[in-house]
């Protein structure tokens, strides 16, 4: 997980920018594989800060604010990817409709 001390950054398959004091990365750690779902650049020069997993998780059982907050930012990024995905779908299907009614 990283945490953004200065610089912007971007979420490339969003395009939308992270800015000083954000957190990234955090849905990899609660996939089995560690797997990534986005990549991140650097579009103005910063510093990014490192969380291992083992301290994640320390910090998860040790402080439950923490743990809460951790919680509620990984359901949002996921409830954010799903309705991203309902609107591409949405937008799929509004296509298709005008390909047929012509």
């Amino acid at each position: 997980m990283f945490l953004i001390g200065k610089g912007r950054y971007r979420v490339l398959e969003l395009g939308n920018e992270l800015q000083p004091g954000e957190i990234f990365g955090e849905l990899a750690l609660l996939t089995p594989s560690y797997n990534r779902t986005q990549s991140v650049e650097c579009i103005e020069s910063g510093h990014v800060l490192t969380l291992p997993y083992d301290e994640v998780r320390a910090l998860y059982f040790e402080n439950p604010e923490f743990g809460f907050y951790f919680l509620q930012l990984a359901s949002g990024r996921l409830l954010e990817t799903i309705a991203r995905a309902e609107e591409m779908l949405d937008a799929e299907r509004a296509a298709g409709a005008l390909g047929q009614a012509t």
